[in-house]
């Protein structure tokens, strides 16, 4: 799509670019689950890979409805968050370092989908689309949950870990 010329192009792009981003997200879920050493933060990231295949298909309902298609566009703000994540992945630290290391990776990456999610849901209730609306608030309401259980997993188990190691 090369014009954006309604609000409706916007939210087509936009859903095209979180599409994109989940993919590229659940590409790189991968390594973190490889490199997590704490099996709790290993099963957070585990159950969010399930729950994002679910998210990528709720996208694919919403371009349906749409009549889109997915892009081959990468989406380049997750594209660079991942980048990072994979420099620090290649970095030599302790265990402990890395799994506080990755919990800020993908806090990273959750807050950005967060905002992107929240947006599209105050778009399609704008344009009336009910149901694309609570298709992409039940994803940001699952985003949220990770980001929260992520906070919690860094405050009690991981980042006092990490701090030991200093």
């Amino acid at each position: 799509m090369n014009q954006l010329n309604s609000m409706q192009d916007l939210l087509m792009h936009d859903v095209q670019m979180m599409h994109s981003g989940e993919t590229q997200a659940l590409e790189g879920m991968t390594a973190m689950i490889e490199s997590a050493s704490d099996p709790q933060l290993k099963a957070a990231f585990e159950t969010h890979g399930v729950e994002t295949q679910q998210q990528i298909a709720r996208l694919e309902q919403i371009m349906n409805m749409m009549d889109i298609k997915p892009t081959r566009e990468a989406n380049s703000a997750v594209k660079g968050l991942i980048s990072d994540t994979e420099k620090l992945l290649r970095k030599d630290s302790s265990p402990e370092i890395l799994d506080a290391m990755l919990i800020a990776a993908a806090q990273k990456i959750e807050h950005y989908e967060i905002a992107c999610y929240g947006t599209a849901v105050r778009m399609t209730e704008d344009l009336g689309m009910t149901q694309a609306a609570e298709l992409l608030r039940q994803t940001l309401e699952e985003e949220k949950k990770t980001d929260k259980l992520l906070t919690e997993l860094a405050e009690a188990r991981v980042n006092t870990k990490a701090e030991q190691k200093l």
